[in-house]
């Protein structure tokens, strides 16, 4: 499948003042921001690599977006510079990260299409440019093409005639040399290169069936977002986030993970998982798998009611953790093990027993790993290996943190690394 580049660098001005502190691609839609809600969309259709073309406030979309592995994608970017290019422009700027062929769309679009389909009538037509177009009768925006079942007549955005009954859908193909055209060189409008790519044979054409969504404005959002809400069951919903969420964990760090705990076992150091709240429960039966199957001295202090209980009455919430370890007598030898959602905050008073215990942990030098949601909190920057869930929906942080704890200890006790026995169901034959 070819890359996407996405020309999301304009300043967005019909939606000021919502987008003078935020760009365009950031404005919330459905719960998330518009571009959370493109980005699964183009990874569901096959797409692998996206390039953002970026100018305006760009550096927050990088920030959001990150390397797009959350979203099981490679995500590039490409800066407009100093001032704006234009949308041919950023495409020019873009073709070293694109290279040839490439999808181009714009970064307030919601295109629903079949683009493998649409990979083929390109390649079928063997022309330099192709143009998705949709029988718009005027009603979504004013229509702008001339077409007659099988190719582009007339394209115009500003000489519309009573012939036009389609529009440019939003989503082209290019090769790389339709911008080595002489008449393309210079152009700053996509729409420029369209025309020059018609006006020579080079142009073909793919009719997308159904119509287009933007965000371009604010009734523009608000379709989308009943079109998003109306579409989805929420068992869909939650279900598409959480295949978003296995594509957004690095496996690399949970190899690292695997190997810790396999030195903890071989050092004859013990495993103290900690936890509150569903993170607590998740520790009790973490504690069972490390112990039956990977053979590893396993604990979790959430499971002793009594002596948790007491020492939040006697002593306070914040030390419980801390002072279970310190009776246990941990070494250096020994791993924590944290689940959390949010990986514990001092200064916003986040789950302060599990950064006491990390803390001591530090200072006895004993080994440290996580899976925990969100940023990773505390736990990530202390932590020798920290596996941080993904979070693909801010609504849905804590259910999806708590339940992807359980996918990846079941895969670490799986692991060949850490596994030393089978499991019930798997021996018998």
């Amino acid at each position: 499948m070819y890359p996407v580049a996405l020309l999301a660098g304009g300043l967005a001005t019909r939606l000021r003042p919502l987008t003078e502190k935020i760009p365009k691609s950031l404005v919330e839609v459905n719960g998330e921001p518009f571009l959370a809600h493109q980005l699964r969309l183009l990874r569901s259709h096959g797409i692998g690599r996206v390039v953002i073309c970026i100018g305006h406030l760009g550096e927050m979309v990088e920030e959001f977006a990150g390397d797009g592995s959350r979203f099981g994608l490679r995500v590039e970017y490409s800066y407009d510079g100093p001032s704006l290019q234009g949308t041919a422009g950023a495409l020019r700027n873009a073709l070293p990260l694109l290279g040839s062929p490439f999808f181009a769309a714009y970064g307030d679009s919601y295109l629903e299409c079949d683009y493998l389909d649409v990979v083929r009538c390109f390649e079928a037509s063997g022309k330099l440019g192709l143009m998705t177009v949709f029988r718009n009768e005027g009603q979504w925006d004013s229509s702008n093409v001339e077409y007659d079942g099988s190719r582009i007549v007339v394209y115009d955005k500003r000489q519309r005639t009573e012939r036009m009954r389609y529009i440019d859908w939003g989503l082209g193909v290019f090769r790389r040399t339709a911008f080595d055209l002489p008449e393309n060189a210079a152009a700053g409008d996509l729409a420029v290169v369209y025309q020059n790519l018609l006006r020579q044979g080079e142009l073909a054409a793919y009719e997308a069936r159904r119509r287009f969504y933007e965000i371009g404005s604010f009734s523009g959002i608000e379709e989308l977002s009943h079109h998003l809400r109306s579409n989805m069951t929420f068992s869909q919903q939650f279900l598409e986030e959480a295949r978003s969420v296995i594509d957004g964990l690095d496996s690399e760090v949970i190899e690292r993970v695997a190997g810790h705990l396999a030195a903890t076992r071989e050092r004859g150091g013990r495993l103290f998982i900690l936890g509150v709240g569903g993170s607590a429960a998740n520790a009790s039966h973490a504690v069972n798998d490390f112990r039956k199957i990977a053979g590893i001295e396993a604990y979790a202090p959430t499971d002793n009611v009594s002596e948790l209980t007491a020492r939040t009455n006697d002593e306070g919430w914040a030390s419980v953790f801390e002072r279970w370890l310190q009776v246990s007598r941990l070494r250096a030898a020994d791993t924590l093990l944290i689940f959390s959602v949010g990986g514990g905050n001092l200064e916003k008073n986040v789950s302060p027993n599990l950064v006491a215990a990390l803390q001591y942990a530090k200072s006895i030098g004993a080994g440290i790993l996580g899976i925990v949601g969100r940023d990773g909190g505390y736990t990530a920057t202390v932590a020798d290996a920290c596996v941080i869930v993904p979070t693909v929906n801010s609504v849905h942080t804590t259910p999806h943190a708590e339940a992807f704890q359980a996918v990846v200890w079941h895969l670490l006790v799986s692991h060949p690394a850490v596994k030393r026995a089978e499991t019930k169901w798997e021996s018998v034959r």
